[in-house]
C-alpha cells in the first residue's frame, strides 16, 4: 500500500506551522527543511495570482531519488512506499536532489549527508501510519492529510465533486479511461 499526502492549496494560510512541526518532531537541524510553505504566482499586474504549497517529499511511486543516488542509499519500503535515506551509506553528493522535481533531499550542514521527509518515521520517534504526521496534526485549516493514496484520492474526488455541484455544472461524472480502452 503506498502511503502519501493529499494538500488542499485553498485551505493554507502559509502559517508555518507545519515547517515547525515537521523540524520538531524529526529533530530536524538548523537549515534543512523537510517541509517548507512556498508561495506561486503567475500573471502580470493586475491579473496577478498566488497560492500557498506546502511541499514535502512526495514519497514518489518511481523515485527519481533513489535512482539517482550512486551508492544504493535510498530506498523505497515495500509495505507502505515511504522513500529513506539511509544515513549509514549516503556520502553526501547531491545527485538525489538533482534528481528530485521537488528539491525534497537537502544536505545537513551537521553530518554532511542528505535527509528528507520521512512520514514520521524518525527511529524511535516512529509514528503509527494510521495516526496523522506532525505537519498533518499541527495545521490549523486542515490543508495536510496524509494516509493510504487510495483514500486521499477519495477525498480528492469528493472535493472535486463539491466544487463542480457549487459552480451550476452539469451533474455528470464520466470515466475517460473506460471511453477509450484504458485499464480503469
Amino acid at each position: 500500500m503506498q502511503y502519501g499526502f493529499y494538500f488542499d492549496h485553498k485551505r493554507c494560510v502559509k502559517c508555518h506551522a507545519c515547517e515547525i512541526a515537521c523540524k520538531s518532531w524529526n529533530e530536524v537541524d538548523v537549515g534543512p527543511r523537510w517541509r517548507e510553505v512556498v508561495k506561486i504566482e503567475s500573471g502580470s499586474f493586475p491579473n496577478v495570482t498566488a497560492m500557498n504549497v506546502s511541499m514535502a517529499c512526495m514519497h514518489c511511486g518511481d523515485a527519481p531519488c533513489q535512482n539517482a543516488c550512486p551508492v544504493g542509499a535510498i530506498s523505497k519500503r515495500v509495505a507502505d512506499g515511504i522513500v529513506e535515506v539511509d544515513q549509514n551509506i549516503c556520502i553526501g553528493c547531491g545527485f538525489c536532489t538533482w534528481a528530485c522535481p521537488f528539491n525534497a533531499p537537502q544536505l545537513s550542514s551537521t553530518v554532511g549527508k542528505m535527509e528528507k521527509c520521512n512520514f514520521c518515521q524518525t527511529p524511535g520517534k516512529e509514528r503509527p501510519l494510521d495516526m496523522p504526521r506532525a505537519c498533518e496534526e499541527i495545521c490549523p485549516t486542515g490543508a495536510i492529510l496524509s494516509g493510504p493514496m487510495s483514500e486521499l484520492a477519495n477525498v480528492n474526488r469528493e472535493t472535486a465533486a463539491r466544487r463542480l455541484s457549487s459552480q451550476g455544472l452539469p451533474g455528470i461524472v464520466m470515466d475517460a479511461a473506460a471511453r477509450y480502452g484504458a485499464p480503469a
